[in-house]
């Protein structure tokens, strides 16, 4: 890693970092019943935006402990799940009611700040000429995962995390068409980035 991209990165582990550590704060306020670091985590990680910004701070925090950057194929799939992060937020789920203290901190990190750098970053540094189309599918496996998990869960508590996972509003048939929605939207997205990667490859201002 360059000196730039080593700084950049560090700037993202530590966004995910501190949005994690108001996330976790900001929980333990709202659910003093369930005020033990295994009850919290519990709680926090009926989401995608948690488990999918977690990846993220996962990730980067490797690339600079190690001073190596993670494959391409992987690189490109974490930009792609946190620009969708990102945009399903502020295209559905934003509300006009206002945040505040740390609940206003973490959304803002988890929904705006990330899904912004985590692509400059990409765009700026990652090698991106080994991409291929067939990562747009492979790509899909992690929101398929955590759709699967999200219905499970919310057949065992009753708790839906998102308006479009609430089976016992919109019924199978309903959930299966937000499901192939959100998976037609990853593949689409994931073939438009190796597109852009491969492009700017053959151009001369990637690897």
């Amino acid at each position: 890693m360059t000196r730039a991209s080593f700084t950049f990165a560090s700037l993202i582990a530590l966004v995910e970092l501190t949005a994690f550590g108001a996330s976790f704060a900001n929980n333990l306020e709202i659910h003093p019943h369930a005020a033990v670091p295994l009850g919290i985590l519990w709680l926090m990680f009926r989401y995608f935006t948690i488990w999918t910004n977690s990846l993220m701070g996962l990730a980067f925090g490797y690339m600079v402990w190690t001073r190596r950057m993670i494959g391409q194929g992987w690189l490109a799939a974490l930009m792609l799940w946190i620009i969708i992060v990102g945009a399903v937020y502020h295209l559905l789920l934003a509300g006009d009611t206002p945040l505040h203290g740390l609940d206003w901190l973490s959304n803002l990190l988890y929904h705006t700040v990330a899904p912004v750098l985590v692509p400059v970053w990409w765009l700026a540094f990652a090698p991106k000429r080994a991409l291929q189309q067939q990562h747009a599918a492979l790509w899909l496996a992690w929101p398929l995962v955590y759709l699967v998990y999200a219905v499970i869960r919310g057949l065992e508590t009753g708790f839906y995390p998102y308006f479009f996972l609430d089976l016992s509003k919109l019924g199978w048939g309903g959930l299966a068409l937000w499901c192939a929605k959100f998976l037609i939207a990853f593949w689409i997205g994931g073939l438009v980035i190796v597109a852009l990667g491969r492009g700017l490859a053959r151009i001369g201002l990637s690897r």
